[in-house]
């Protein structure tokens, strides 16, 4: 008897691993500043509305951000809409690098990427100084809200993220528009191709054949997230002790 040898897989070309990759990120980089239009500029604006409402003697004051308590403008919802927009296309660029650390069951996955930078945003935007977290009471309710809207954008941009890249096919008008903000944030655009560089070197030999790669780089990586995630977790609950 012979046995037949069966050709290895061809691999792609870096054209079409490049193309494929700037695909993802456009279409994530469209979700996510949408999902960041939508819970900065709609879900951020009912919290603002219903702290002003349980703080009337904040009314007509300036918070640390720049925008006046109480007050729903035209100008000032449509400047709201467009800070989530970038902050949106921003998270969407740490969702793609980080997006093959996720582990685990359906509902981990979305626990985990939607809880850890929420605490991490969290402990940077909740502080003992200014004048938010000193006149908006109650500071457990504020700083909740100001947990729950980060966790909210990850958690869409995720679920919805996910299901485009799977069933969306964009138009390459509608590509390109995705990728045109990384055009004005070139040093991470810099840093994200390096990484695909990287990672594809290490993913496949010259020959086309899968490399041994060790897990423990990404598992390192995993860890040093972990570490960040409790240190945020402890700054954000001092925080809250000196507030309360």
């Amino acid at each position: 008897m012979t046995s037949a040898v069966l050709p290895a897989k061809p691999q792609a070309s870096w054209r079409d691993d490049m193309v494929g990759t700037a695909k993802t990120l456009s279409v994530l980089t469209l979700v996510g500043g949408a999902c960041g239009a939508f819970v900065v500029g709609v879900l951020g604006r009912l919290a603002m509305r219903l702290l002003a409402a349980l703080n009337p003697d904040a009314t007509g004051v300036t918070s640390d951000d720049g925008f006046v308590m109480g007050q729903v403008t035209p100008s000032g919802s449509v400047q709201l809409a467009l800070a989530g927009l970038q902050f949106g296309v921003i998270g969407a660029g740490f969702y793609v690098i980080v997006r093959g650390l996720i582990i685990g069951p359906t509902w981990f996955r979305l626990l985990s990427i939607s809880l850890g930078p929420a605490v991490v945003i969290g402990a940077i935007v909740v502080h003992t100084d200014g004048v938010d977290f000193q006149l908006l009471k109650p500071s457990w309710l504020a700083a909740g809200l100001f947990i729950a809207l980060p966790a909210a954008y990850v958690a869409l941009l995720h679920v919805l993220g996910e299901r485009a890249l799977e069933h969306w096919r964009p138009p390459n008008a509608l590509v390109v528009i995705g990728l045109a903000p990384w055009v004005l944030l070139f040093p991470v655009t810099l840093a994200l191709a390096a990484g695909f560089t990287a990672f594809r070197s290490l993913r496949r030999s010259n020959t086309g054949r899968a490399l041994l790669v060790s897990p423990w780089p990404a598992w390192m990586l995993r860890a040093g997230l972990a570490v960040l995630f409790v240190a945020a977790l402890i700054d954000l609950r001092n925080d809250l002790v000196d507030l309360s």
